[in-house]
């Protein structure tokens, strides 16, 4: 099974217009701020410019490498608590990159057939539970620090996969039900 899943040409101009149109009204008021506003905007497009080779290779192998078959049978909707487990799992080992570089893959595996539940739980293991951060966090924090957040903080994400889960459900449930 295939979803495709499209975002439509004039949502993403009316946001980039929106965009425009709020930074206008921000300097028009605050035009102190313009040069800085403009500099980090500029720091910020250098380094997206510079992760994303790396990032369209990665999207690229997965594509290629990582069937549908594959993800359904580890992400998704017949895969369970172990499903969102995995997929805890592979966000914090991921997480090595900038969190945007995760939206992609995300799509990649909604467009493949995984769970919106393993899709968040991914997305917010990727921000939340970095196994590189976990490795500083220890050594700055200690052990006891570390364990109970890294605990909470998996505990919350997969709560949060559950409950973003079933609402997502009940707006299927409830766009079926308009059609009929």
């Amino acid at each position: 099974m295939k979803h495709k899943i499209s975002v439509p040409v004039s949502r993403s101009v009316f946001i980039l217009g929106l965009f425009v149109l709020c930074m206008s009204i921000l300097f028009w008021f605050y035009p102190s701020k313009l040069v800085p506003s403009l500099t980090t905007s500029w720091d910020a497009l250098l380094q997206f410019i510079l992760i994303f080779p790396a990032l369209i290779l990665l999207i690229g192998m997965f594509s290629v490498f990582i069937t549908p078959q594959m993800i359904e049978k580890n992400f998704g909707k017949g895969t369970g608590f172990f499903g969102l487990l995995k997929a805890l799992v592979l966000g914090s080992l991921m997480s090595t990159g900038p969190l945007y570089m995760s939206f992609p893959m995300a799509r990649s595996f909604l467009a493949k057939g995984a769970r919106i539940s393993a899709v968040i739980i991914f997305i917010s293991a990727w921000n939340g539970i970095g196994i590189i951060a976990e490795i500083v966090e220890l050594h700055f924090m200690g052990s006891i620090f570390m364990l109970t957040r890294f605990c909470l903080t998996a505990i919350f994400i997969l709560v949060i996969g559950y409950i973003a889960e079933y609402l997502a459900s009940l707006g299927s449930s409830k766009k079926i039900k308009k059609r009929k």
